[in-house]
């Protein structure tokens, strides 16, 4: 089974098109390296371009070869192979008579072994669920939930596309081709079409000689071609410079200190405690459940002055947090030797006097115990040549079951846990204001098989584990089939560590099925060590990124809590890792249904607290105001526990003094940290209630002893239902014992529905149609009656009826009595039941109101008002007009996106009220024309509207 073309870009077709929409046509934008965007109208249709995958499914695509000059057809691409090696060529995109031709050529530069050469086109799944195709005589429909990932393969002359919206789009190629098209829902969420060379049963491309992918694309109405050209951002009328100050002013609007969210000191009420509702509590306040939002702090962000820790930790308290995530200290932290266990004395003071800093306000801290310490793994595995390729994750590989890497893990736990600050007088282990602690940062096996296939120790384990599963190796061949090879006998330990996690084949399940236990061996040992020997007190956790599956939840069985991670817009490199040009999809996150974070829901036990320690909608993407709101409120219905933003900084010179915008640091993205506000409103003041009812999918251990023939990744094609109620997973020992939950789906491969109490008797929840689903969530009276959830549309309303994801009209509405607004497209109003309504006149825009003290918005003697547009640097450079592919940063000042929204507040005494523009400070700039009309007091907030005075990102309205 091929693996699926990653997803550079996720885009749209709204089900709004009319008939009328499709004779206009298809818009065809060609852009750097032959990277072309399909739109039809304002509608975003699909984007393709060049890319390969190495012989491990590593997969790479085409980037701009700023060495050669394009010509205003001719757009010349570059693809960096995985592991080494380089693709040249050229892509040649053309319009005649009222059609696309396209032409690439991909020159290997040295011979290379591939899986693929290809052009892949992406689409959304809205787009094309319940559409159809058509491969010269073939044809079928896109499924509206996932079931396989291979939906049609062959060497075909013609394919047709239906999209579920209406009209047609036709490739044919001038001789028989080859082409897949898939279903990727099970890696993300998009329908691919991948045009395909493969060099045959060698796999090897030669040097020299040019590959060429050739097609033309009709569609009805027409297809227009136009060639992109670059994009600079500089301030104009369109784009307003702002200043950016990083402390907040006592007692300003900006202050959130005074809304109670910290308890001063962290650990006052003692140890931090997980709950069996899954839920948090201190130990001295049992019943009272605790929830914590914050920031990670990442690489020489720790390690600052005394009097700078104080400062910061001020700010963070003003910021409203009440937690941080030491994240990515370990390299300035260990002294520079091979096994780097040792801490050095002068970074250890600094780092003591922050965490003591943070713990006197009230704010806790967690950390990882295996981030990025650059320890040499060569040590591990003298007989390995390949031992330092990829030192970080190799470790995180090792410590699990190599014993020297698992006694330097130790070491360098035994060393920071058993320091005694001398800021607080307690050792780590015995600091209740370190209230978690993660075992290894992103260290889920299933993410490193062909890192740990060359271990000496894994290969060893893998034949023990096969010997106790089979019988012999006549066993194991009748269940393997071909997958096995003549030479391997798990008796002579000869079984090579291979497999696709992802496969259909049984030998593709027992990888993940023996990964699964050493991921439960190394979580129990580990978690022994931390409590037996060393004493430590912290709650523990591990597998928080990135690759699960259903049985994954037999190892987080045994975790006191379960953490997990995700991104939207996260950067993906062209050229070189943590360089640019990278891309991101840069599309409404509201549009496609707002999908980030929603399969995390799945990876929550409830009878655990569950936490994401990392997420982001990342720079330099457009939407990512609303995207952060959007987390605080999957957050809150979910009723997780804990959320850490990434990042607050990953460098100490961007701490005190203002910086350009990049990936992901709220410290350098003024935009993003007004965000944050909504967020900590939503989630940690709680403004939107968590979802009465609950949807468990429920395993036994039998079942995880006796899986299916093909383990699911552990998120559902359903996980649209977190925004609906509370979804997630549950393992138990009694299926007879009734179960808190509402709607119960066992798993069902070992234990029969029937010995549940209250199961659905819905089948395998994993296949599950969309329609059955929907029909249990309303007789179960989850969805009430006028609740106008579609999940066909994408149209998303919590059972609450806080807050409504409308992604044909790429509109969001929060609805609580404290926090109420959205996110709109220019032209379109926000309407809300607690009297807020906004319209959003001339640039997309997310806009909310929020109270300020503990009284609802009508009531409020004190209002936050938020208008985030756009923010990007001075002289930042894109390769194209959708923003997609990042050419340079550029510099300081900060530009935000001009645009005006008119807010209408319902207000007890609206004439007693006044609003001023804010500094990203909180302080008072400038009052703001207002007017009572009826009940309400109104006003436009404008970007550009204080003149010399800079971009405005927030009002305040207050009592005179």
């Amino acid at each position: 089974m091929s693996r699926m073309k990653l997803t550079l870009a996720v885009v749209y077709l709204t089900v709004s098109a009319a008939a009328a929409a499709h004779a206009e046509g298809i818009q065809a934008l060609v852009g750097k390296a032959g990277r072309v965007q399909l739109s039809r109208g304002k509608d975003n249709l699909a984007e393709f371009g060049a890319g390969l995958y190495n012989q491990q499914w590593s997969s790479a695509d085409a980037a701009a070869d700023s060495r050669k000059t394009d010509t205003a057809e001719r757009r010349h691409l570059r693809i960096a192979v995985p592991g080494g090696g380089e693709v040249t060529g050229a892509a040649v995109i053309a319009a005649a008579g009222g059609e696309l031709n396209a032409q690439y050529v991909l020159t290997p530069e040295q011979d290379a072994a591939l899986n693929s050469l290809h052009v892949s086109v992406d689409f959304g799944i809205p787009t094309l669920a319940g559409g159809r195709w058509t491969a010269d005589e073939r044809s079928g429909t896109f499924p509206q939930d996932f079931g396989q990932a291979q939906i049609f393969q062959g060497s075909i002359r013609t394919l047709a596309i239906e999209p579920s919206a209406g009209g047609s789009l036709r490739w044919s190629f001038p001789e028989p081709t080859s082409v897949l098209v898939q279903d990727n829902r099970q890696w993300g969420p998009s329908f691919s079409v991948r045009i395909f060379r493969s060099a045959g049963a060698s796999r090897a491309f030669a040097k020299g000689v040019p590959v060429k992918i050739d097609f033309s694309l009709s569609a009805t109405g027409g297809v227009s071609v136009e060639h992109d050209t670059p994009v600079t951002i500089v301030a104009d009328k369109d784009w307003i410079p702002l200043s950016l100050e990083l402390d907040i002013l006592p007692a300003s609007a900006l202050d959130f200190s005074a809304l109670g969210l910290q308890d001063a000191p962290a650990g006052k009420h003692g140890w931090l405690k997980a709950d069996e509702d899954g839920t948090f509590f201190f130990e001295r306040q049992p019943g009272k459940p605790v929830r914590f939002y914050g920031v990670n702090f990442c690489f020489s962000a720790h390690y600052i002055t005394h009097e700078q820790s104080d400062r910061l930790a001020d700010r963070l308290v003003r910021l409203g947090y009440n937690t941080v995530r030491l994240h990515h200290y370990e390299g300035e932290l260990t002294e520079p030797h091979r096994e780097r266990t040792r801490l050095n004395s002068e970074k250890l003071d600094q780092l003591d006097y922050l965490v003591a800093a943070c713990i006197r306000r009230g704010i806790y801290v967690t950390t990882d115990l295996f981030v990025s310490r650059p320890v040499d793994v060569a040590q591990f595995l003298p007989d390995v040549a390949t031992a330092r390729s990829d030192a970080m994750n190799r470790f995180k590989v090792l410590a699990a079951l190599n014993p020297g890497a698992y006694e330097n893990w130790q070491a360098f736990a035994r060393n920071l846990l058993q320091h005694v600050n001398p800021y607080t007088q307690r050792a780590y282990k015995d600091e209740p204001g370190l209230a978690w602690l993660a075992l290894i940062n992103e260290g889920n096996l299933t993410n490193f098989v062909s890192l740990a296939k060359d271990i000496p120790d894994y290969l060893a384990a893998w034949n023990r584990f096969l010997a106790e599963r089979y019988p012999d190796r006549t066993a194991l061949a009748a269940a393997w089939g071909s997958a096995l090879k003549a030479e391997e006998d798990p008796a002579r330990g000869t079984v090579t560590l291979e497999g696709s996690v992802q496969g259909r084949d049984l030998r593709g399940r027992d990888l993940v099925l023996f990964l699964t236990q050493v991921e439960k061996d190394f979580l129990i040992r580990a978690k022994a060590f931390l409590r037996e020997e060393l004493g430590a007190r912290a709650l523990v956790t591990n597998m928080n990124g990135w690759t699960n599956h259903a049985v994954s939840q037999r190892a987080r069985a045994a975790m006191d809590y379960v953490d997990d991670h995700f991104y939207v817009d996260h950067p993906r490199f062209l050229e070189q890792s943590w360089r640019l040009p990278s891309r991101c999809p840069n599309t409404s996150p509201v549009a496609g249904g707002a999908s980030g974070g929603r399969h995390l829901a799945f990876t929550r036990l409830f009878d655990k607290p569950f936490t994401v320690s990392e997420y982001n909608y990342s720079g330099p993407g457009r939407y990512r105001g609303v995207g952060g709101i959007l987390t605080g409120a999957l957050g809150a219905i979910q009723n997780w526990d804990a959320i850490w933003r990434f990042a607050y900084s990953h460098n100490r010179d961007n701490l005190f003094q203002p910086a350009k915008l990049d990936y992901f640091n709220m410290a350098t993205d003024p935009l993003s940290q007004a965000a944050e506000r909504a967020s900590i409103c939503l989630f940690l003041r709680g403004d939107m209630r968590p979802a009465p009812h609950s949807v468990s999918i429920v395993m036994t251990q039998a079942d995880f002893l006796r899986p299916a023939a093909q383990i699911p990744g552990l998120a559902p094609s359903w996980h649209w239902a977190a925004w609906l109620t509370r979804v997630g997973t549950r393992v138990v020992d009694d299926p007879a014992r009734p179960l808190p939950h509402d709607l119960v789906l066992p798993l069902g491969w070992a234990t029969p529905e029937g010995d549940f109490a209250g199961a659905a008797q819905a089948g395998n929840p994993y296949e599950i149609e969309r329609d059955k689903l929907v029909e249990l969530l309303r007789r179960r009276g989850i969805l009430a009656a006028g609740n106008p959830t579609d999940p066909g549309t994408n149209v998303f309303q919590s059972e609450t009826g806080e807050i409504t994801i409308d992604a044909p009209r790429d509109r969001l509405t929060l609805d609580t009595p404290r926090t109420a607004g959205g996110f709109a497209p220019a032209g379109e109003s926000i309407r809300t039941g607690q009297g807020v309504s906004i319209s959003v006149q001339d640039t997309d825009a997310t806009v909310w109101v929020s109270s300020l003290d503990d009284q609802p918005i009508r009531t409020s003697g004190r209002l936050l008002v938020t208008h985030l547009t756009d923010l990007q640097n001075t002289e930042i450079r894109y390769a194209e007009r959708a923003r997609q592919t990042l050419l340079d940063w550029g510099k300081l000042p900060h530009l935000v996106r001009a645009g005006k929204a008119e807010i209408r507040v319902q207000l007890s005494d609206p004439a007693a009220y006044r609003v001023w523009a804010l500094a990203t400070s909180g302080k008072r700039l400038a009052e703001i024309p207002s007017r009572v009309i009826g009940a309400e007091l109104t006003f436009t907030a404008d970007v550009a509207g204080c003149g010399d005075l800079g971009a405005i990102l927030c009002y305040e309205i207050a009592r005179r």
